[in-house]
């Protein structure tokens, strides 16, 4: 998987992140899940599922860029995020959060189809 950041301007209002992603189906429903951000998306196919997770991820930097840089970077912390050396608003993400362990978390099947998904916004 590739790395992850994120790109907060608080004083602009931006969030820019690459993230990713992971697909699975689970019943009927397919299913986004972000393990960087713990937010998750379903719909009845994956693309739904996917536009879902855009519309999730607009409304969770809309609230996060609501708080202050303090508040945020707290929060982005719990979550396994470090701001980078160089960089004073891009955050890298440090945990690796395998297949494996997806399947555990949301009691999964061993035998479940996992696919990648890169997520841009």
């Amino acid at each position: 998987m590739r790395k992850e950041t994120i790109n907060i301007d608080v004083k602009k209002k931006i969030f820019k992140a690459k993230l990713n992603g992971i697909g699975f189906k689970e019943g009927d429903s397919h299913i986004v899940y972000l393990p960087s951000l713990q937010i998750s998306s379903y719909g009845d196919t994956i693309k739904e599922a996917n536009e879902m997770m855009k519309v999730s991820l607009k409304e969770f930097s809309e609230s996060l860029l609501e708080l202050n840089e303090n508040k945020i970077h707290s929060i982005l912390k719990q979550l396994g995020w470090e701001k980078t050396k160089f960089f004073n608003k891009r955050l890298v993400n440090l945990s690796e959060t395998t297949f494996e362990d997806i399947k555990k978390e949301f009691n999964l099947p061993d035998d479940t189809q996992v696919q990648k998904i890169p997520i841009a916004v």
